[in-house]
């Protein structure tokens, strides 16, 4: 049974009074998740204007199935599912393309840099020069693109939306075990493409 301050009793609450039209409630709800939120959209679909579009949309099919929200599912992971599917059907409508820019759109301003060179090393040192620092995001953020679909997703929702193991486990489908190994080997092949690529410049510079 829940208990003042349990999340899981909060989420319920919190959307009761989204049911019953509660516009504040509606308001704290879109600004507990709006960061986090657009920036899982962002890095899994490479543009800004689709993960604005589709954060909207979430919170539309949000408002329109708040009956099929089950408490013993958290709150956060209800909602990323549902945003997870509609990313997967734009990705899926855009597939013909074959053009996913996640080099060009998803290292601009508005989203959370992660220096993946820098986590993939032992320490986090502070970049020397800005434009290299940006260089390097917006390869890393290519390197992306390279990742299988499930390895990418889990590494973008625990190191930019901070989800904790057992939601990403929820939202994929597998066990906790499994989502830290799929991480793990996405660090792994991030390091190999990068490493790959940073060979492959210097070669051909000389």
């Amino acid at each position: 049974m829940g208990r003042p301050g349990d999340p899981m009793r909060e989420d319920d609450d919190l959307l009761r009074r989204c049911a019953r039209g509660d516009g504040a409630a509606y308001q704290q709800l879109v600004e507990r998740l709006e960061k986090p939120l657009i920036n899982f959209l962002l890095r899994f679909t490479g543009e800004r204007a689709a993960a604005e579009d589709l954060f909207q949309e979430t919170f539309v099919r949000v408002i329109r199935t708040l009956g099929e929200f089950k408490p013993e599912a958290s709150l956060s992971t209800w909602v990323y599912t549902i945003a997870r599917n509609l990313a997967l059907d734009h990705l899926k409508a855009k597939r013909r393309h074959r053009e996913t820019p996640l080099d060009a759109e998803a290292s601009r301003d508005g989203g959370k840099v992660i220096y993946f060179k820098d986590v993939l090393r032992s320490g986090t040192p502070e970049p020397a020069d800005r434009a290299e620092a940006f260089d390097e995001e917006r390869r890393a953020t290519a390197a992306l693109a390279h990742l299988s679909p499930l390895k990418r997703e889990a590494l973008v929702l625990r190191l930019y939306s901070g989800l904790p193991y057992d939601e990403i486990a929820r939202l994929q489908g597998s066990p906790v075990g499994t989502v830290k190994f799929r991480i793990h080997e996405a660090f792994q092949d991030l390091a190999k493409i990068l490493g790959a690529r940073g060979g492959s410049s210097a070669a051909q510079g000389g």
